[in-house]
């Protein structure tokens, strides 16, 4: 992604939160870096339209909603704010929302239509709830089961991905052959963290994310070689650590540590000092995983 002064009000300062909280993990294994996606009242969502975020501002949202110790993960522009009888609070400081505007140019085949050649990256401001006053009142999060195994199982089996028990002890997606190994559920234990269950669709849902960029799916993977991008295989699996997130959020599971969490941190945290606008590409990449399989 190309630097501009977008970025460096947007993607830059959230980088910097994701670098400090993986850090934070590296320092105090007890720490986790994905924390500020867990314990949300509801899913960042505007209080508007009622339509969820995604990717960089769900990410931006979220972040927001954690550090500030929000009790909602609920923002607004301040004219949609008006429309609902609230108005921000004297002094507070807006969050960034990101849009896209697109331009066009006349079609090279018909001069006549006009075709989309590009788009600018530009920024609305939002203002969580508790940053404004009025007669607005937050709707109620009920929250419901943890996870429920056969909704999931069946997700995994809509997608048509081939998952094997193949090699035991072993979670992987083969990219060349298009499949997904996973051990035994019997070799994921219970931990302080979460149940055996938990463990087996977290790493799951890592691997699925992976197979959204075979060829025949998004292609992610072959185009970031192309790409170039700095640090590609740690950039993929961050990818795949978000999508995993992402997913879970779906079921209502939570995101387990990997074995190796420490090693992909520091891999991680490496990439984002070397470039802070990947933190963008890799939220937009798995948001758009995700979206494959669940966006009809």
């Amino acid at each position: 992604m190309k630097k501009t002064k977008v970025t460096e009000i947007v993607h830059k300062p959230l980088a910097n939160q994701v670098i400090a909280l993986m850090q934070g993990q590296i320092n105090d294994p007890k720490k986790r870096w994905d924390a500020p996606f867990k314990n949300l009242k509801g899913r960042p969502t505007n209080a508007k339209t009622q339509n969820r975020y995604k990717g960089i501002n769900a990410a931006l949202t979220i972040m927001d909603t954690y550090f500030k110790k929000y009790t909602h993960c609920l923002y607004a522009t301040k004219k949609q704010w008006a429309s609902l009888g609230n108005a921000p609070k004297s002094g507070e400081k807006p969050l960034p929302i990101v849009f896209y505007k697109p331009f066009f140019e006349p079609s090279k085949r018909n001069p006549d239509t006009k075709v989309q050649s590009g788009c600018l990256m530009l920024f609305s401001k939002a203002y969580n709830v508790n940053q404004t006053e009025g007669t607005y009142k937050p709707p109620q999060f009920k929250s419901g089961k943890q996870y429920s195994v056969d909704a999931i199982d069946q997700f995994i089996k809509s997608t048509k991905v081939d998952l094997r028990h193949q090699e035991e002890g072993r979670c992987f997606y083969d990219t060349m052959n298009d499949y997904i190994n996973m051990t035994s559920k019997i070799n994921f234990k219970d931990s302080a963290e979460a149940d055996a269950t938990v463990h087996y669709y977290s790493t799951l849902f890592h691997e699925l994310t992976h197979s959204t960029g075979h060829e025949s799916r998004t292609g992610r993977i072959k185009k970031n070689k192309e790409k170039l991008i700095h640090d590609e295989y740690a950039f993929e699996e961050l990818v795949a650590e978000l999508g995993s997130v992402l997913f879970g959020q779906q079921f209502g599971i939570e995101k387990t540590i990997r074995d190796n969490h420490i090693q992909y941190l520091n891999s991680w945290i490496k990439a984002l000092k070397h470039d802070y606008t990947l933190i963008g590409d890799a939220l937009a990449q798995s948001q758009k995983a995700v979206d494959f399989f669940t966006v009809k």
